[in-house]
């Protein structure tokens, strides 16, 4: 599915522009993609937890639990 854009009242400042911002975004994108689907540790796809970065929010342990649950209104 194609889509049609008129650019026909760009000027060229701007046609540069729009296509330097394509180009960023679509650059970003395929450094995104990149990173997600790269072999992790053992060869497995996916995210990394032992990587900070990963974006995965982990569970806390029963330790952290009984450390943080008093100042979430846990009773102890």
């Amino acid at each position: 599915m194609t889509k049609t854009f008129d650019l026909s009242e760009f000027s060229d400042e701007d046609l540069a522009s729009l296509i330097e911002e394509a180009r960023t975004l679509q650059d970003s994108r395929r450094a995104s993609r990149n990173r997600a689907h790269a072999a992790g540790v053992g060869g497995s796809k996916g995210q990394d937890l032992k990587n900070l970065d990963h974006g995965a929010i982990p569970t806390p342990t029963p330790r952290e639990v009984k450390d943080e649950g008093p100042a979430h209104g846990v009773p102890e």
